[in-house]
């Protein structure tokens, strides 16, 4: 996992979504941030905006952050 990627996750939940970056480290998920289903497409459709890569959103709320990183990596290594 990047810096990067994870970094891209973190501030969309807390610049976004209102979540306490006190409360947000890889091994949390959506579902620990109390962001139900809705939100996690949300979610996925700004880390599509600001990386401009289309992010896989399937298992998105219950797959921790370093997970999400690391489909968010390969998605865009895909798209380079």
């Amino acid at each position: 996992m990047t810096a990067t990627a994870y970094g891209l996750i973190v501030d969309v939940l807390t610049n976004k979504f209102g979540v306490e970056e006190a409360d947000v480290s890889p091994d949390v998920t959506l579902k620990d941030l109390q962001l139900d289903s809705l939100a996690a497409l949300e979610v996925a459709d700004v880390l599509k905006e600001v990386s401009g890569v289309a992010v896989d959103d399937s298992g998105f709320r219950d797959g921790t952050l370093r997970e999400i990183a690391q489909g968010l990596e390969a998605q865009m290594g895909e798209s380079a």
